[in-house]
């Protein structure tokens, strides 16, 4: 049986009908239908799964890069110290100097961009957004019933 099914999804995916297909193999037309009707079904499946493991490895992915972003992004937030030495003459002889400054920092904002896209990114592979509006700009002529052009004059 699995045999036969194998060699019935290949005639099939070759584009050969059911009544074809049922000549080939030597089966009934009833069989090869439903052996189509359920190799069809394990497809559906079979997609089905690699798709949503597919979606949660990207959204893992996606996770993973945001939380670097905010890691970053916090980072960026921090006070950023830097220290400067010199060597001074004095009466004594050469001292070293050292000298320490701290500067506040707002944020840089390319890591809130790239927190914006992972969401963005997130959103897309979920479906939440709203589907894109296309528009089709010339090209197709519409026929109307019988072949009759309806802005045509009769």
């Amino acid at each position: 049986m699995a045999r036969d099914r194998r060699l019935i999804a290949s005639l099939y995916l070759r584009g050969c009908l059911q009544a074809e297909i049922a000549t080939e193999v030597g089966l009934s037309e009833a069989t090869v239908s439903r052996d189509l009707k359920a190799l069809q079904q394990e497809w559906h499946e079979s997609s089905l799964l690699d798709i949503d493991a597919a979606k949660a490895r990207e959204l893992a992915r996606i996770d993973e890069l945001e939380r670097t972003y905010w890691q970053a992004w916090k980072r960026s937030c921090e006070d950023a110290e830097t220290e400067t030495a010199r060597v001074v003459e004095t009466a004594g002889g050469r001292r070293r100097v050292a000298q320490k400054q701290t500067k506040c920092q707002a944020g840089d904002p390319r890591f809130l961009q790239g927190i914006q896209w992972c969401i963005e990114r997130r959103c897309k592979v979920l479906g939440i957004d709203a589907p894109e509006k296309l528009e089709h700009s010339g090209g197709i002529r519409v026929i109307g019933i019988g072949g009759i052009d309806p802005d045509e004059d009769i």
